[in-house]
């Protein structure tokens, strides 16, 4: 059976809106992989806007608007999270379960500042890796894990998984 394309709900954090909606997915590609612009192992894509259909804008004030389609610029994404929790839903509706190559990794503590947000949870370092290496790779969005979001408005909510724009961190803390 040919593998199609399928569609993830997300939630996106900018500084001006929270957007729930859907994205294209291909086949075995993981959220972090659509926002970083890769493909196929190194062959990647420069596309600075992502395509969010059935979106869901709300205003800081609570203003909702619905829109079909909307394009939001991956340099003004703060964070982003799958709505779905780990499945994919095919073209057909059917749900399916991503698999990926497992990697070793160990996880730190860290707490992120940025824009609205604060960021308490673990980042994860490849075997012989620090910190420093991580937020200093080419990649634009960064994994982090069991994650409490807490706004400057005082909501707070806890995620398993988050992929964190690196250029919108204002400060990292080690051992949080």
């Amino acid at each position: 059976m040919a593998k199609t394309a399928g569609r993830l709900k997300v939630r996106l954090y900018t500084s001006a809106h929270i957007l729930d909606g859907y994205i294209r997915m291909l086949p075995e590609k993981r959220l972090l992989d659509i926002l970083n612009g890769v493909l196929r192992g190194t062959l990647r894509t420069d596309e600075e806007f992502l395509q969010v259909s059935e979106a869901e804008l709300c205003s800081s004030d609570g203003t909702k608007v619905t829109l079909q389609s909307a394009y939001i610029s991956k340099a003004n994404i703060l964070f982003a999270r799958e709505i779905e929790d780990g499945q994919t839903q095919g073209l057909g509706g059917e749900v399916r379960h991503k698999l990926y190559p497992f990697v070793s990794k160990s996880a730190a503590a860290v707490r992120l500042c940025m824009p609205l947000y604060t960021l308490t949870g673990q980042m994860h370092c490849a075997k012989g890796q620090r910190l420093s290496d991580v937020l200093n790779t080419g990649e634009k969005f960064l994994a982090l894990t069991n994650v409490q979001i807490a706004s400057s408005g005082g909501n707070s909510e806890s995620v398993s998984f988050l992929a964190v724009n690196k250029e919108q961190i204002i400060s990292l803390e080690e051992g949080r």
